[in-house]
């Protein structure tokens, strides 16, 4: 029996267990969701972090994913960030960056009532 180095099997990241930050749209500037995840990252132990910044057009994510994943690799140099985004578009540019400590996933739609087949059927329960 050989034993494998531990570089040949992909290290697995629990983001269940670490907070998961949503940024919205900010009116007046997306530096606020800078500084909200700066604040967040000094004030917490948070080595891996999962961040929404689904809201966001493409300027705005990328400005806020290399602003925060730089503050949190200057803490966490081991840590991540798992960035959900929009759409593959944001995804592709981000990834260009090739930040070391960034993880980025486009955020799935949620199913609504279009998606649903016509042969589904669905209970309903009235709440007193």
């Amino acid at each position: 029996m050989t034993t494998k180095d531990s570089r040949d099997f992909p290290q697995r990241i629990d983001f269940e267990q670490e907070a998961l930050l949503k940024v919205g749209n900010y009116k007046s500037s997306v530096f606020e969701a800078v500084y909200e995840a700066k604040d967040y990252i000094s004030r917490n132990n948070c080595k891996f972090l999962s961040i929404d910044i689904s809201g966001l057009n493409l300027i705005d994510a990328i400005k806020v994913c290399v602003l925060s994943s730089t503050f949190h690799f200057a803490k966490y140099c081991d840590g991540k960030i798992k960035w959900f985004v929009r759409d593959e578009n944001i995804k592709s540019q981000i990834e260009l960056l090739q930040l070391d400590n960034t993880i980025v996933e486009v955020k799935k739609a949620r199913k609504n009532y279009v998606d649903i087949e016509k042969g589904f059927i669905r209970n309903f329960s009235i709440c007193r």
